[in-house]
């Protein structure tokens, strides 16, 4: 498992990788289902298996995770209507499932098994995101934890439901009545990967809060700000509901005062952005400086009924009556808006940096060289070896 020093049973150890993994924020998307986190289940699911297992090829992993992947970016885009679920977790236990089944090589009847205790095990709601609890973080985790446990307790014979998405109590009836596309399930299956329409989140916050925070940075660009005092006003012009969801929810929006809700508020996010010219880790996880709280305080916001669900633009005038509008859009990371190689390692330098016991820059030198072969590895064991305790 990816914890120093520390060695647990498989589900144990899967539990722990996803919701260290889903901690920052800064996982992978699936923005046109429902902006589900598959990844960090499905991984935390695998380098558990494998670490349990040793022995498994580089070659082995990436077509487990291919797997994995696929289904739980399905079963996402499948379930059509937003009910409150937190489909990292409610989802994702089929993805880190179906991952682990096949590292541990089950036949079709073992997996189908495996599925239906998955099912049991479906679970997570989005009340702890609004709450902004912890919780949040172990929801990805339990997923990846049910994934392995229901896997292994497949392989000794053990049963579970069969029918799981289609029967009269499946997944789509009970889980997402009047909203779901069973068809979707199967469509193109083996021929089309879901996972390769993952986007790769450039800021550790919420993915739909990308847009705004790129608009931001293109704004700050456009009118050369290098100070707080340079900006006069900000405003957000969105959709009443996308006004209500970020200027209608109290002090929390504006100054949180610890790390779940600041990976989640706009003004917050967006007066970070200005001030600091990015948002990385640091910015979120120190909750603001004195300059982007008082900016964030000062943010005005506007519904306009005109606007399409999920549309904002964001104004910034200077101190000297310049001004610039930005209509933000689809935001970079996306395949359509692919983040360059140099960005996914600076960014995967920077996680590693901010652990509690960073690995050294040799360590990451090698992770990096043993990423890049990851086909060639005859055991993926080694893409642990940085943190090893």
């Amino acid at each position: 498992m990816l914890l120093r020093g520390t060695s647990l049973p498989a589900p144990q150890a899967a539990l722990l990788n996803a919701s260290m993994g889903h901690a920052l924020d800064f996982d992978d998307t699936l923005d046109t289902g429902g902006s589900i986190h598959p990844g960090v289940s499905v991984l935390g699911s695998v380098l558990a298996v494998c670490d349990s297992l040793g022995g498994v090829s580089g070659r082995d992993v990436l077509l487990a995770v291919a797997l994995g992947l696929d289904v739980s970016c399905r079963i996402a885009l499948a379930s059509t209507l937003d009910r409150g679920w937190h489909r990292t977790a409610a989802i994702g236990v089929f993805g880190a499932t179906a991952a682990a089944g096949k590292l541990l090589g089950l036949p079709p009847k073992q997996m189908l098994a495996a599925f239906g205790i998955a099912y049991s095990h479906a679970a997570g709601n989005r009340q702890c995101i609004l709450d902004g609890a912890l919780t949040k973080r172990m929801q990805a985790g339990q997923a990846a934890n049910a994934g392995v446990f229901s896997a292994v307790l497949a392989q000794t014979g053990f049963t579970g439901a069969r029918n799981i998405f289609n029967g009269r109590f499946g997944f789509l009836e009970l889980y997402q009545p009047n909203g779901y596309d069973a068809s979707v399930l199967l469509r193109d299956l083996g021929t089309a990967f879901r996972g390769e329409a993952l986007s790769y989140k450039p800021y550790p916050c919420g993915r739909p809060l990308h847009a705004v925070i790129d608009a931001a940075l293109m704004v700050r660009a456009r009118l050369k700000i290098e100070r707080p005092d340079d900006i006069e006003s900000v405003t957000i012009e969105a959709d009443p509901a996308g006004y209500s969801d970020q200027f209608g929810r109290g002090p929390a929006k504006r100054r949180p005062t610890q790390v779940v809700e600041a990976q989640l508020p706009q003004p917050f996010l967006v007066a970070t952005a200005l001030v600091h010219g990015k948002v990385g880790i640091a910015a979120v996880d120190g909750l603001g400086d004195a300059s982007v709280l008082s900016l964030s305080d000062r943010i005005t916001g506007v519904a306009r009924d005109h606007r399409p669900r999920g549309s904002l633009s964001i104004t910034v005038q200077r101190t000297d009556g310049r001004s610039v509008t930005v209509e933000a859009s689809d935001p970079i990371g996306s395949p359509e808006k692919p983040l360059a190689k140099i960005q996914l390692e600076t960014k995967f330098r920077d996680c590693a940096r901010n652990a509690v016991q960073p690995p050294s820059e040799t360590s990451l030198d090698g992770l990096l060289a043993a990423i890049g072969r990851l086909e060639m590895l005859p055991d993926a064991r080694e893409l642990m070896t940085a943190f090893a305790g």
